[in-house]
């Protein structure tokens, strides 16, 4: 019977004895097979105290290994370097993230090295994907920092750090395929899949990004080739929600009949993934789903401007988003989860701005009241110091909101708060420059074919005001 090394019986002591008992490997490594077999039995040890949250132990143990043991053997080493890396890998979502994930780095890639492509296929592969994955994680990152004096350095070091990720990937892939490893090449097309999606939000070409995206797209319908709703529910509704947000993403780039395509496939993904996501079951994946599928239906409903005629948006496409925002929101709350919360309320916003169309009505001037009381709760955390991108994005969705609002009730007053709000937009925007890699977040597409957001727009839009 084998000795499970998760039992608590065992795991206590390991830690006490891993010296005593490294020491006499150090001196009866010829005895190659009895050795190989303790360091191994060493290391799940390590692992288990990863997998009850004591990272620093487990680490610990690895090191002694490595520093103790004379001439380990190359796939002996690997194995314990991979195991490392994972912890490693593990550890920078505590804590010292970036320093932790280029440890990581330096593991698997000797881990690389030592697990021989030829003689250990799957193992290669796998310190590949782990590779792969660390590379991500320090690209998003490098996507946080935003000093101006370093931006184009860090966009660079990004646009790196996920090359040689989809590389890794891709070379883990053929490994896989090669050796029938189904739900492995699976979850490595997936974060291949993530890797392009990524790519493409700091692509300064609109062709290059939708390049990127095409690549993403068809690594996630590979992944969904062996990720099906019976078979592994939660990881297909993983794929399938990014498979929606990379066909949500191409759609902003097309344009007619394309758009219109690429925009319906989203949707369908979105609905997928919700199949899946329950309220009950997964709240937080689903309220995140709930808010991608209203964003693909705002955007499908969004009204075309030939010329000087209008086609006013879908009303029945609004409201279905209207009610994904809110349903939402009532996992996404102010006190739990105070970002998402704002980016929820001000979508809504958006939504209930289009949806008034012309504003020639009651029922528009309704709906923009209540856009106006989505704009100001998503400002409550929104503030030009926490983030003022986002505050001067949902500042302008505002001062819209009010000069709609004037053509039906209050002009005057209607109108100065409406300047008010661009002036604000316009203060924070010029406080700092816009971070690398947003592609796609921009503000709100003016209805009735009026400027994007953004300076220019704003300033247009005041000037139109006052003018």
């Amino acid at each position: 019977m084998a000795i499970e090394m998760s039992s608590p019986w065992i795991v206590g002591p390991v830690g006490a004895v891993a010296g005593a008992a490294l020491a006499w490997i150090a001196t009866e490594y010829k005895t190659r097979k009895t050795y190989r077999n303790v360091i191994l039995l060493l290391a799940k040890s390590a692992d288990d105290f990863a997998g009850m949250g004591q990272v620093e132990k487990a680490l610990s143990i690895y090191d002694q290994i490595l520093k103790d043991v004379p001439r380990l053997e190359p796939a002996v080493r690997g194995e314990v370097r991979f195991r490392q890396a994972l912890s490693y890998y593990g550890q920078s979502f505590e804590g010292a993230r970036e320093t932790n994930l280029r440890r990581a780095v330096g593991a698997f890639e000797e881990a690389i090295r030592l697990f021989k492509a030829e003689k250990h296929p799957v193992e290669h592969a796998q310190a590949k994907n782990g590779l792969g994955m660390s590379l991500v994680r320090l690209s998003e990152r490098d996507g946080e920092r935003s000093l101006e004096a370093r931006e184009g350095e860090r966009r660079l070091q990004k646009e790196q750090n996920l090359r040689r990720a989809i590389g890794a990937f891709e070379e883990a892939l053929k490994l896989y395929s090669a050796e029938a490893r189904a739900q492995e090449r699976a979850q490595t097309e997936n974060n291949l899949g993530d890797s392009y999606l990524l790519l493409s939000q700091i692509e300064e070409k609109d062709e290059e990004a939708a390049k990127d995206l095409k690549k993403a797209i068809g690594a996630y319908e590979e992944a969904l080739a062996f990720r099906t709703p019976e078979g592994h529910p939660e990881d297909y509704a993983e794929t399938e929600n990014s498979l929606g947000r990379a066909r949500m993403a191409l759609a902003r780039l097309e344009e007619g009949e394309m758009r219109e395509a690429h925009l319906e496939k989203a949707v369908s993904s979105f609905k997928a993934t919700l199949e899946v996501r329950t309220s009950k079951a997964h709240p937080e994946e689903r309220a995140e789903t709930l808010t991608l599928l209203g964003q693909a239906l705002v955007l499908e409903s969004e009204p075309e401007v030939s010329g000087s005629e209008i086609q006013w948006a879908d009303r029945k496409g609004l409201e279905m988003a209207i009610e994904a925002y809110e349903e939402a929101l009532t996992v996404r709350t102010r006190d739990t989860h105070p970002q998402e919360y704002a980016e929820t309320k001000n979508l809504l916003g958006r939504a209930l701005v289009i949806l008034s169309g012309p504003a020639s009505g009651p029922e528009d001037a309704a709906n923009l009241k209540r856009a106006v009381g989505a704009f100001e709760e998503a400002l409550a955390v929104r503030t030009p110091e926490a983030s003022p991108e986002a505050y001067a994005e949902t500042q302008n969705n505002l001062g819209i909101a009010y000069r709609n609002l004037s053509k039906l009730e209050d002009r005057e007053d209607n109108l100065e708060r409406s300047i008010l709000a661009y002036e604000e937009a316009l203060r924070a925007r010029s406080g700092g420059p816009k971070r690398a890699g947003e592609r796609g977040k921009g503000g709100l597409e003016v209805v009735a074919g009026e400027e994007r957001a953004g300076e220019e727009g704003v300033e247009k839009n005041l000037s139109a005001l006052v003018g």
